[in-house]
């Protein structure tokens, strides 16, 4: 009897030992949240405090220019990222604690602190040779303004926080950056913004068409890259022909709704492309193209015919999550064209 009784004791400090463990991997996701909810709660306080939803929105930016640090230090919350998944924090208060991060954490931590009153998106932007994400923030009237903490700037006509549109014609109509640009910091990096112009975006809900001017006029062959199973050299190439940072890959590589159009030269030429993949790929996981591709092993091949500009990939329509990094991008000009083509 007396066995009995100790293994059903043994048994009972086992089960404890087991939810007590249990409750302690809970705990780090508890306490973030709670936590964060205080800080957020202070913080609003000061923000909504402001005299207008602008001065509330400039508040913020200017608070987070100066709280987070660019950079995704590895502090204690951002360690706990690493937790397995039913454990870690949800992801807006650790991108609000954290004080650091990739500047797309940064809108995940604005729409933590705004979001309650205001429709807060990431908007991307594709640079002529770079890509970046910032925040527009929906005003109760409708007007969308634009802010970028994680560089450190706002946009002001006067008084008035400019939307990124409204700030894209006033530099495509020959004004200075420098008349709208205001840092929030001291380090305040403007090296995107003054080719704008040149600049394809998008908010998160919405399709970004990157439309991408081949240099292509007058050559028989023109590519990017080498067959070597690499495709830095690819990104790095497209980098410096200003065809931006994404040049590299086929599929959907990032959250974000890419339409890539691959523009020829309106010289009454037939074209043919070919993406030389580091991998082969499935037909199942490639997205959608205006043409439809022949598949040789890791290759895509695609012919244009005379009448035909453009070649496009739409990333958008694309759901898998799958994307093939492009060894070797190549453009052969064909005359004349061959019989039967696309």
């Amino acid at each position: 009897m007396a066995v009995m009784h100790d293994g059903r004791r043994r048994g009972l400090k086992l089960a404890a030992c087991a939810i007590l463990s249990l409750a302690l991997l809970f705990l780090p996701k508890v306490l973030v949240q709670l936590y964060a909810s205080e800080q957020r709660t202070r913080l609003t306080g000061q923000i909504w405090a402001a005299p207008s939803e602008q001065e509330a929105v400039e508040r913020f930016a200017r608070w987070a220019a100066g709280y987070w640090r660019v950079g995704g230090e590895r502090d204690f919350w951002n360690r706990l990222r690493g937790l397995p998944k039913p454990f870690k924090p949800a992801k807006e208060p650790i991108a609000f604690l954290s004080g650091g991060g990739q500047c797309t954490e940064f809108v995940a931590a604005a729409r933590w602190v705004l979001g309650d009153r205001l429709r807060v998106e990431r908007h991307d932007l594709l640079f002529p040779t770079d890509a970046h994400s910032a925040i527009s923030v929906r005003l109760s009237d409708g007007r969308w303004v634009f802010i970028d903490p994680y560089l450190g700037w706002i946009f002001k006509d006067k008084s008035r926080l400019l939307g990124l549109g409204e700030l894209r014609d006033r530099l495509t109509a020959g004004h200075s950056l420098a008349d709208y640009a205001v840092p929030l910091k001291a380090d305040a990096r403007a090296e995107f913004y003054p080719s704008l112009p040149e600049t394809f975006d998008a908010k998160a809900f919405e399709t970004l068409p990157a439309r991408l001017l081949l240099p292509v006029k007058g050559r028989r062959r023109w590519s990017l890259g080498e067959i070597d199973g690499d495709w830095r050299d690819v990104k790095k190439a497209g980098e410096g022909y200003r065809l931006t940072s994404h040049f590299f890959y086929v599929g959907r590589r990032y959250p974000a709704k890419f339409q890539f159009h691959y523009l020829l030269p309106d010289d009454g030429r037939a074209y043919r492309f070919a993406f030389h993949l580091t991998a082969a790929p499935s037909r199942a996981d490639l997205p959608p193209f205006s043409i439809a591709p022949s598949i040789e092993d890791k290759t895509l091949r695609f012919r244009l015919a005379p009448a035909r500009r453009a070649l496009i990939m739409d990333t958008a329509r694309a759901d898998t999550g799958q994307w093939y990094g492009i060894d070797r991008f190549e453009v052969i000009a064909e005359e004349p064209y061959p019989p039967g083509g696309g």
